[in-house]
């Protein structure tokens, strides 16, 4: 009986380090990865301001929406990255985010949709869809053990 309350005792005291020690982890885990910002709050929120400016000017551009580009900031550094449908969009988007109060350099990382392929007109081959193009093989000889003459059935 003794014996079962030292086990009972030495779990209770164990269960009571695991979780301390489960805490302690969490809340480190949770510092840490704030620290990887090495940021300070002021340039953070600096950073979150210029980055809805740009995107604000973006998206009420007149001739262009810029609804397929996302802006990124950090430290005053503007990233911007997507699709655009020609170069003189990519060239006003980069305009307009120079324009914004803030930015102190820009990365432009648009690309250029890609451009539909025209469709191709194909020479007519005298084939149906599906056919083959070549002859089927002729099937081989297949022999008959049976004396009737009517096809088996498996």
């Amino acid at each position: 009986m003794q014996n079962i309350k030292n086990i009972v005792t030495i779990g209770r005291i164990s269960a009571a380090v695991i979780g301390v020690a489960a805490l302690a982890g969490c809340s480190s885990l949770m510092n840490s990865s704030s620290s990887n910002d090495q940021r300070s709050e002021g340039r953070v929120k600096d950073d979150k301001n210029i980055t809805e400016a740009v995107e604000k000017k973006l998206k009420s551009d007149p001739v262009y929406k810029f609804e397929s580009v996302d802006v990124n900031t950090y430290g005053g550094i503007v990233q911007l990255s997507g699709f655009v449908d020609s170069q003189d969009q990519s060239r006003r988007a980069e305009e307009l985010t120079r324009s914004v109060g803030g930015v102190s350099r820009l990365m432009n990382g648009l690309a250029l949709k890609p451009q539909p392929m025209p469709p191709q007109t194909l020479a007519p081959t005298g084939q149906a869809s599906g056919e083959r193009l070549t002859p089927a093989p002729a099937p081989a000889a297949t022999a008959t053990t049976s004396s009737d003459s009517s096809p088996q059935k498996y």
